[in-house]
């Protein structure tokens, strides 16, 4: 690195010494000089700035040249100086020698005796230079050892962080060091360890990552980033944490790879410093201890957080974990074993492995380990291992090589006792051959198991003779050697669907005839899928007959909606005239005129939500009990009863039949409701003001509970019969249509007493959010 050198030239004569500094400047390489008119002066300048070397006359007025070069020389001791003088004698020259003079010039008329001059500053710097740099570089090599040592001896991460920075800052010379830990979710850089800086920035102070700090620069660059004036800095700014501590020079480097970093290492001096690429490197070896130091520390964590994992998941492993060194000795056994062999672990650790190995099995067991031992995984190797009786246990063996640096260190892996799986299989035979005699024998079905190359393996029953196939036809084949290309192409797909875990339903049509399959995955004890099944029904005459039902009921929708309007427009004429007949007389026969309208309007309500919404249950969601409860109470005429909502449940329904079968069951409630008088006073569902409905939670399902008059045992079976009714207004279809919006659910409505007496009527079978 190319570096300047600056000269303090001491002469009283300010002529001689202007025109010498312009000779200097003229002929040396990169010379700088400065002067000073007498020894006071010379002193001044060598204490405020740094100098290369001093060159001084000899014969000044106040201490000549002999003398200030003692005082130099007990201040500055390295520093070159030449006697540059023209009153020369050998005894000046003795004693300027004997006082440590590096260099004695006589001055002469001619521009030679500078260019000589400048010859030797050159090489007394030079030689000063390599001197001080040998001693730098010696310095740093020790400091660099020490760091080393630290890291090697294991210490904390932040006491080397902090060795690291006093070591850097004393080998360069500069006032501040740092150690930056780069935090990318955050993306800028916590001050971990440094010197120099203002209290309590150390653990908090946060540098930016950008490029407007060095540190963010210097991450970006991947390497060494030397400052020589931050003020003239176009690189980057600041960043504030250097500005307010007036740094000038520095030199940063990143901490650890450059795909990962860890961070970035610092040093900084309020001086302009010409840095040279020994100190460049110094600071890069530092860095790179600490990186190579967080590195390992890293790796060992990992390896204990490895080591860790590891014997959690062996400690409860139903199968027996185990390490081998590379001679075949245990050096771990999880717990297990002891249940497959009777050993303890501690039994087994430093034995080896053949001692458990009978002969039959003991060239495959050696044979087993050789290839792990050599870098090979092998798996499901089956053996037999002698147990603590002296008994031969069967085992699964897998194992795997674990590698360091290329080579192996030990062999893990896990044995399996597969004396259950054995009989397992045994029984899954057994099974399968009652299965054959089973779906042989399946009067109404096809029944068919296939493997996972979808070729049936077991087929039976009563539809296979219907296709005009024989369990014979099946053995072996696969659907495209069965059936047309398209019904064997859409076989197979739901056939591996099966094999991948997935049930499927879906219609066929063949040869006239519908079919509908349903397969499903079959699985071992494990959970594993082994095979699938499928099951073929002939649902030609149920669709047939399902259709016949279609229609007629779409009849029948057709026929109420006829009757409802000729029905109801004569009614609606009676109601008219009714009005009109109030007006003109007052007779109470003309309230049971009302109440017979009002009744048959109900008949011809419900008749026709009989006709037309039947079993349909058209979309079902997640409703809230409590709220459809009490929105269906404001839809009924219910007169001064009361409702009780005791449950928080969320069901699944559709909202417009379960809404019909609250409002029909409360307004049953409402229609036999008996005299206050006769209500209990005691009764826990209500009080003796009025009637009160509860609505109240099941394990399964609601009630819906009243105080009234309840029924008779015997009449229970007949009140969901249409046009059953013991109301002198009722309809006689409401409790039908309650049992009908039930069945469309696939749930169940019976009838019992409530806890006052009353009736309760329970829902069950219903599905809850």
């Amino acid at each position: 690195m190319y570096r300047q050198v600056r000269v303090l030239h001491v002469d009283d004569d300010p002529e001689f010494a202007e025109v010498a500094a312009t000779f200097l400047e003229r002929v040396g390489d990169g010379f700088t000089v400065e002067t000073a008119a007498n020894v006071s002066d010379g002193l001044a300048r060598l204490a405020e700035a740094s100098f290369d070397c001093v060159v001084s006359d000899y014969d000044m007025p106040e201490t000549n040249g002999i003398a200030f070069l003692e005082t130099v020389r007990s201040e500055y001791p390295d520093i070159p100086f030449v006697l540059f003088t023209g009153k020369g004698s050998e005894e000046v020259a003795s004693e300027a020698v004997s006082k440590g003079v590096s260099d004695y010039l006589q001055k002469g008329h001619g521009t030679d005796r500078y260019t000589l001059l400048a010859n030797r500053i050159q090489n007394l710097v030079a030689q000063h230079r390599a001197e001080a740099g040998l001693e730098s570089r010696i310095e740093q090599q020790s400091a660099l050892a020490a760091l080393g040592t630290s890291a090697l001896s294991g210490c904390e991460r932040q006491t080397l962080f902090e060795e690291a920075v006093e070591l850097v800052s004393d080998a360069l010379g500069t006032e501040y060091s740092k150690v930056l830990e780069y935090r990318p979710d955050s993306d800028n850089f916590l001050l971990r360890a440094g010197v120099g800086w203002q209290d309590g920035l150390v653990g908090t102070a946060v540098v930016g990552a950008g490029e407007e700090s060095q540190a963010g620069y210097t991450l970006k660059t991947e390497g060494a980033v030397v400052v020589d004036d931050l003020a003239t800095e176009d690189r980057f700014s600041g960043p504030p944490l250097l500005l307010d501590h007036g740094v000038v020079s520095g030199i940063s480097v990143v901490i650890g790879g450059t795909d990962d970093p860890w961070g970035v290492l610092g040093t900084h001096s309020t001086d302009q410093i010409t840095f040279t690429d020994d100190d460049v490197t110094f600071v890069q070896n530092a860095a790179n201890l600490l990186g190579n130091a967080i590195q390992r520390q890293r790796s060992e964590q990992r390896r204990r957080e490895s080591e860790r994992r590891f014997r959690e998941i062996a400690e409860v492993s139903p199968d027996t974990i185990f390490r081998l060194d590379t001679d075949g000795v245990f050096t771990y056994v999880s717990p297990v074993i002891e249940s497959l062999l009777g050993y303890t672990p501690e039994d087994l650790v430093d034995t080896s492995f053949r001692t458990y190995v009978p002969d039959e099995s003991m060239e495959t067991a050696f044979d087993g380990f050789s290839r792990v031992a050599a870098g090979e995984t092998v798996r499901e190797l089956e053996l037999r291992l002698i147990d603590a009786d002296g008994d031969l246990v069967d085992i699964e063996v897998s194992a795997s090589p674990v590698t360091h640096d290329g080579s192996v260190r030990f062999v893990q892996g896990l044995v399996r006792d597969v004396t259950e799986r054995t009989k397992r299989e045994r029984r899954l035979q057994r099974l399968k051959a009652q299965y054959e005699t089973l779906i042989e024998n399946l009067p109404e079905m096809g029944v068919f198991l296939f493997d996972r190359d979808c070729q049936y393996t077991v087929s039976g029953g009563g539809e296979l003779s219907s296709v005009g196939l024989t369990s014979a036809d099946f053995e072996g084949a696969t659907p495209h050697d069965l059936f047309p290309e398209a019904i064997a192409d859409e076989l197979e797909h739901y056939y591996r669907e099966a094999l991948d875990g997935r049930s499927s339903r879906f219609e066929q049509e063949y040869q006239d005839r519908q079919y509908q399959v349903q397969t499903v995955p079959v699985r071992n004890d494990d959970g594993d899928v082994i095979s699938g099944l499928a099951v073929s029904e002939d649902v030609t005459e149920r669709r047939e007959r399902q259709r016949t039902l279609e229609r007629q009921n779409e009849r029948l929708r057709e026929f109420a909606g006829v009757v409802s309007h000729d029905l109801r427009n004569p009614l609606n004429v009676a109601q008219g005239q009714l009005k009109l007949a109030r007006t003109e007389c007052d007779s109470d026969h003309l309230d049971n005129v009302s109440a017979a309208i009002e009744r048959s309007n109900r008949l011809i309500d419900d008749l026709l939500t009989l006709a037309s919404n039947g079993d349909e249950v058209t979309e079902t969601e997640s409703l809230d009990l409590r709220a459809v409860a009490e929105g269906c109470w404001q839809n009924v005429p219910t007169g001064d009863a009361t409702l009780a909502v005791r449950t928080e449940q969320t069901i699944v329904a559709d909202r417009g039949r379960l809404e019909q079968l609250l409002e029909n069951l409360v307004r049953n409630a409402v229609e036999h409701a008996r005299p206050r008088s006769e209500v209990p006073a005691d009764a826990p569902d209500g009080d003796a003001s009025g009637l009160t409905v509860t609505v109240g939670a099941l394990a399964d399902g609601f009630y819906v509970a009243d105080t009234g008059p309840g029924i008779p045992p015997e009449e229970r079976d007949e009140v969901f019969k249409a046009g059953h009714s013991t109301a002198a207004d009722g309809t006689g279809f409401g409790l039908r249509i309650v049992e009908q919006i039930a069945d469309a659910h696939g749930w169940t409505v019976t009838v019992t007493d409530s806890d006052s007496g009353g009736a309760r009527f329970e829902v069950r079978g219903i599905e809850t959010a």
